[in-house]
């Protein structure tokens, strides 16, 4: 089956023929660092992964690109408000958030630059445009001329008076044109410079994302990722700077995600874009010490990535649980597997062959319309469902021959197969550190006050049902304690 993205360019999906047969070039915008990541770096990071994991799956051979920017205004002035080496407080930063992207199951890219790194890569590219009158030097400033390239505003598409406003940020009397922007930067006191043909220097935020996309990936690739927030200026700036460079479109297809966005106002409800600009971020680290990975990874895969989401407790609490029926069902599956030969009622076998062949055909056919991963979880929950209708009939006396014992196992290697598309890993252990420990204590408590009430056979099917799940109580003087296994 053909996989269709969204392409930003065209407003629309559109069958997805890469470049070369077999292969994906593909190339995400990553995080500055200069402060801890936040949420919103977490779900774009985990949208592209998906993205890259389905297309691995359909049989593409991916070469992914993530960048980090550490050549940028906000390093330096973070470096002098902590007082900190530029370098040393970006390599930091750096590390801290590859240490998320795993909590987050993210896969290691294939290639992870560092724009400090590719200097000569970005003045050859600078140089490149001077000699072809697209840019000029202004002094040691080296400025793209916006009027040398017609097509600039075809991917925003915005019209004239709104590119002038979005290029006042670097609003300055020598240029040209408004809209231009600076490609190379002379020296400022107490930032880093290399040598180039216009002074010692350093380069702009745009010019670098195109010189290392064009380094590992070619004059033209197949996808470009990032966020919405970054299509104007950014993703608008490298096409017009590497296309008037190689004289090649950049990339096929402009995928972005959607934004997350937190209550501005408790009696509005009014919400606004998370940015670190706002003040209004909810650090990464936090919230996956708090929540664990799998659970914040659910949160972000369970809305479409195009679409924004909006952050809070209610939200993760409801991955927590959704997360949680996924894993029940594997345990469902692995003891229906290991169960002894007697009878089986309620929910028959061939319902659960059904509901396999149901589900995988549903989960592709989401995948393949631009990565619905909403649609794609549907397609597990029903598999769940009915997995858990057949354990709920199953009692001692359950027993499947070894032909439905093996569709137990195709149903079982279904589900975690497709959920490990997602990058949702549904082996046993807690998801979350505060709901799921939350609903034990409940059950324990409810099977504490039956005890006490003489109700035996309640205390004794609350002990089994927590022990089938893999939750082992033990009864001590000083209270009822919990355990895995």
């Amino acid at each position: 089956m053909a996989i269709y993205i969204y392409n930003t360019l065209a407003r629309q999906k559109e069958e997805f023929l890469p470049g070369e047969p077999g292969r994906v070039n593909m190339y995400v915008c990553g995080v500055t660092p200069y402060a801890p990541a936040h949420i919103g770096h977490g779900r774009s990071a985990v949208a592209f992964d998906v993205v890259r994991r389905w297309l691995t799956r359909r049989g593409y051979q991916v070469s992914y690109v993530y960048n980090l920017t550490d050549i940028e205004d906000k390093i330096f002035a973070a470096s002098q408000r902590e007082s900190r080496d530029w370098k040393e407080l970006a390599e930091g930063y750096a590390e801290q958030y590859l240490t998320e992207m795993q909590a987050l199951a993210v896969l290691p890219p294939t290639h992870m630059p560092r724009a400090s790194e590719h200097i000569p890569e970005i003045v050859a590219l600078v140089q490149r445009l001077v000699e072809s009158g697209h840019a000029y030097a202004i002094g040691g400033d080296v400025a793209f001329h916006v009027p040398s390239f017609p097509e600039y505003g075809r991917l925003s598409r915005r019209d004239l008076d709104q590119q002038v406003v979005g290029a006042r940020v670097e609003e300055d009397t020598r240029k040209r044109d408004p809209r231009d922007f600076f490609l190379w930067k002379a020296a400022k006191p107490g930032e880093p410079s290399w040598q180039s043909p216009w002074g010692m220097g350093r380069p702009g935020w745009h010019i670098e994302c195109s010189a290392m996309s064009v380094k590992y990936l070619g004059d033209g690739f197949d996808i470009h990722g990032g966020g919405t927030d970054l299509i104007f200026p950014h993703h608008e700036n490298e096409i017009a700077q590497s296309e008037a460079g190689t004289g090649r479109p950049l990339a096929r297809y402009w995928m972005h995600n959607g934004m997350v966005n937190v209550v501005a106002g408790e009696a509005s409800g009014d919400t606004e874009k998370m940015a670190k600009s706002l003040g209004n971020i909810t650090a990464l680290g936090e919230t996956i010490s708090r929540v664990g990975g799998p659970v914040l990874r659910y949160y972000c895969v369970a809305a479409h990535y195009r679409s924004d989401i909006t952050f809070d407790d209610s939200s993760l609490e409801q991955a927590a649980a959704a997360l949680e029926r996924l894993r029940i069902g594997r345990q469902t599956l692995d003891r229906l597997v290991q169960s002894a030969p007697v009878k089986l009622k309620g929910v028959g076998l061939t319902e659960l062959q059904d509901t396999v062949a149901r589900a995988q055909a549903e989960f592709e056919e989401a995948m393949d319309d631009d990565f619905s991963t909403p649609r794609a979880l549907a397609a597990l929950h029903g598999l769940v469902s009915t997995v858990n209708r057949l354990g709920a009939s199953a009692g001692a006396d359950f027993s499947v021959s070894d032909r439905g014992r093996q569709t137990l196992v195709q149903a079982k290697e279904t589900l975690v197969s497709l959920a490990s598309a997602l990058g949702l890993v549904l082996e046993a252990g807690p998801v979350a550190h505060g709901l799921a420990e939350d609903l034990i204590r409940l059950l324990i408590d409810v099977r504490q006050q039956a005890r006490e009430a003489g109700q035996y056979a309640i205390a004794d099917a609350v002990r089994a049902r927590l022990g089938a799940l893999g939750i082992t109580l033990e009864d001590r003087p000083e209270g009822t304690t919990w355990r895995r296994g």
